[in-house]
């Protein structure tokens, strides 16, 4: 299936290619690192940690810690296509381009997320009004069973709504993945409970290494090992979930292309 054929590329690509994962894995750590010693980070409660500078500073910091963030939500895709190409590319140069990128990136996210609360309000109408209908624990578990399948759909769009549009630089294909993901709902269904389970297993173990640091740190050292650690793992499951994303968008792309019979020397661009 697409679904496990995308995962797998995302693994096999990262381990061929430490360029691809090198800088949003350590920037996402040191921006998870600057977050926490800001104060203004949830991880420190578990630390009782407390910064003794003024809400400027933490201001600040966490204002760079937002812009380091962005160019890790545009490096690893933008790497994982030059990676495909055969393009060779240059760390600084990218991420210098991912400055930029990233800060677009948010923008069209924004426009994208209004798409999505739109689709997503209506996919999971049914379960919403379930929910609101009826009584006692009933109304939870017909509210779960009728709005899981469509959230796990809709995780499949989100992960590649992003990335194809980095990888394109199209605006309009990143929404247009919503129409080839009907045709193709099953795949995305696999794909979105899939990057779902990623997600959420790494999520868990970063979740983890946070209490077990708090275990034996505590004060400004823990808030910074925890926010170091919490980062990391962060940056590793944004870079899989890129990949993956950007690899199950090309290969719906392809499927695409082929239905409606475009020149398949183009196709061989891809």
């Amino acid at each position: 299936m697409k679904a496990f054929e995308a995962l797998a590329e995302a693994i096999t690509s990262i381990s061929e290619d430490k360029k691809l994962w090198r800088y949003p894995v350590a920037a996402s750590g040191i921006a998870g690192a600057l977050m926490a010693i800001s104060g203004l980070d949830s991880n420190v409660e578990l630390v009782t940690y407390s910064p003794d500078f003024s809400i400027g500073i933490a201001v600040l910091l966490v204002l760079i810690a937002l812009l380091i963030r962005l160019t890790v939500l545009y490096y690893p895709t933008r790497a994982f296509y030059h990676h495909k190409k055969g393009i060779p590319f240059e760390e600084p140069a990218l991420i210098k381009e991912s400055v930029t990128g990233g800060i677009m990136v948010l923008l069209v996210g924004i426009v994208y997320g209004i798409v999505i609360l739109i689709a997503g309000g209506l996919m999971l109408f049914p379960a919403i009004l379930a929910y609101y209908a009826l009584s006692g624990t009933t109304k939870y578990v017909i509210a779960g069973l009728l709005g899981l399948p469509p959230a796990i759909f809709l995780m499949g769009i989100i992960t590649m709504m992003l990335p194809a549009y980095i990888w394109t630089k199209d605006f309009g294909e990143g929404l247009g993945i919503i129409g080839t993901t009907l045709d193709n709902a099953r795949e995305v269904f696999v794909f979105g409970a899939l990057m779902g389970a990623v997600i959420i297993g790494i999520g868990a173990a970063a979740g983890g290494l946070v209490f077990m640091t708090s275990l034996v740190a505590r004060g400004f050292t823990g808030a910074l090992v925890a926010g170091l650690l919490d980062g990391l793992i962060t940056g590793l499951a944004s870079v899989l979930s890129a990949i993956a994303g950007a690899a199950m968008y090309r290969a719906l792309r392809t499927w695409r292309e082929k239905k409606v019979n475009l020149d398949p020397d183009w196709l061989a661009s891809l």
